[in-house]
């Protein structure tokens, strides 16, 4: 930095601590206000970095934890399917009191009361059934689809918090740079309404200062109502309140993406979006499905045991055996073929050919949709790396720009609009350079979720280029370190 530069920023950092000094001191009620939205924006609020964030997300966001719920229940639908394969015993016990009276015509009537009672036990095991087999698979398909749904739904709540912490960075430096230029205005305007009593300024330059105070005083309204929205989002994934307490570095990087990472991070989204993945996985289970279908026309043997004892203590029994008690064994060898049921399986089939065909159309339009949303993101964060090294020479001219009318206008050779004009667009290009540091980053974080890449290990990259908060109010708004020659 050169000695002019250096002088040029100090006294600005000079000015600026002054006029907040000067706003404080002379509007004490406002300032209190600010105290109080301050704590109300922080009551019960726990400070955090990023990746205890991201981590108290994982643990506590209730989607995430139905989703896994989900998954266990999905996972037993496993060993329900299995059952198919494996034997079936079955056992019935029966007992009956008969009391039964024959009419006679010749001599009085015969009656008769005894007690039947019997056990039945029957072994039945498939032996061979293509609908089985196939239902199987496609269980295990489902938990599969499950599994990336779970992990998508993981990286969603990952992109959630992480963006949402860094849309709080973004507002909240927004409301620095606003609250800077509003008290600034303030100052101002109280240094003309005090210089047009005194007669040394016309009236009309008050009307100016005061239209500037209060569109800054509604912006900075609507940013604060911003931040409270912000946090309440924040604690809605995370399930609790958390305010962050660290922000990206000044030295940190924002570089563009050269056309061969470009290359290989679609390679990468190819290979592990998830989205992508789960369609994949429902062409599979749409082919196993029509698989499944067609196993109807097939047929299918099944083999079972089965052991009855019948005791019937009928006195008048007079077949043999006179005791009256029956056992047999069955062994039975079932083959069933399919031959017509009304044309429902045939048509089933049918169905599920045309279903093959959505899953893939749907396979393709995921495939369109992944590739669209990464080229945005790729075309978003370039452009953001190009605009910070524009938006680093637009702050550098605005501050020249209005340090040279500033004294101007002492002198009398430039109006107050020019100089009003002048600040406006200083704190206007420093919230467009804020903006685009951190749309860097969220833009970054969402590609990562595109390419099915969001992980503790990425947002710990990100948090690595963070350093704990100032909440020092005397320290200037403007990037001093853009001002490096």
């Amino acid at each position: 930095m050169s000695s002019v530069s250096r002088i040029k920023v100090m006294k600005l950092s000079k000015l600026l601590k002054n006029t907040w000094l000067l706003r404080k001191s002379a509007n004490p009620a406002s300032a209190l206000l600010a105290v109080s939205v301050c704590a109300s924006l922080g009551v019960s609020a726990h400070a955090a970095d990023l990746l205890n964030v991201v981590d108290v997300a994982l643990q506590r966001n209730l989607s995430l934890s139905s989703a896994q719920t989900n998954l266990s229940a999905t996972e037993y639908e496993l060993d329900i399917s299995r059952g198919n394969f494996l034997p079936s015993l079955n056992v019935s016990a029966n007992t009956n009191w008969n009391d039964g009276t024959t009419h006679q015509y010749n001599g009085g009537n015969a009656n008769n009361s005894y007690n039947n009672h019997g056990v039945n036990v029957t072994l039945t095991q498939s032996l061979f059934d293509l609908g089985d087999i196939y239902s199987h698979r496609n269980t295990q398909t489902d938990i599969d689809i499950e599994s990336l749904r779970t992990e998508q739904t993981r990286q969603q709540i990952i992109r959630e918090a992480a963006t949402t912490y860094f849309e709080y960075l973004k507002n909240r430096a927004q409301i620095r740079a606003t609250q800077a230029e509003l008290e600034s205005s303030e100052s101002r305007l109280t240094l003309v309404s005090r210089n047009i009593e005194l007669g040394n300024v016309a009236g009309t330059e008050r009307y100016e200062v005061l239209a500037q105070k209060e569109r800054t005083a509604d912006s900075l309204r609507t940013l604060k109502k911003d931040q409270r929205i912000i946090l309440n989002s924040l604690a809605n994934i995370v399930q609790q309140p958390l305010k962050p307490d660290f922000d990206l570095q000044s030295s940190i990087q924002f570089g563009a993406i050269p056309p061969s990472r470009q290359t290989e991070l679609n390679n990468i989204m190819y290979a592990s979006d998830l989205s992508l993945l789960i369609a994949k996985q429902a062409v599979t289970r749409s082919r196993q499905v029509l698989k499944e279908t067609g196993a109807a026309f097939v047929p299918s043997v099944k083999g079972s045991i089965g052991y009855t004892y019948d005791d019937t203590n009928d006195a008048s029994a007079k077949l043999y055996p006179d005791k009256g008690v029956t056992e047999e064994t069955v062994y039975t060898l079932t083959l069933d073929v399919p031959i017509l049921n009304g044309g429902r399986d045939y048509y089933r089939y049918q169905q599920n050919k045309v279903d093959i065909d959505r899953t893939e159309i749907d396979l393709q339009d995921s495939k369109n949709a992944s590739q669209q949303q990464f080229e945005e993101f790729i075309y978003n964060i370039n452009d953001f790396s190009a605009s910070l090294t524009s938006l680093t020479t637009i702050i550098q001219a605005n501050y020249a720009s209005y340090i040279g009318i500033q004294k101007a206008h002492k002198l009398g050779t430039r109006t107050i609009t020019d100089l009003l004009s002048a600040e406006s667009k200083l704190y206007s290009s420093i919230r467009d350079y804020e903006s685009a540091r951190y749309d860097y980053v969220i833009n970054l974080i969402q590609l990562n979720e595109r390419i099915g890449n969001l992980n503790m290990a990425t947002v710990g990259k990100i948090a690595e280029q963070m350093s704990p908060m100032s909440d020092d109010s005397s320290q200037s708004p403007i990037p001093l370190h853009l001002m490096v020659q």
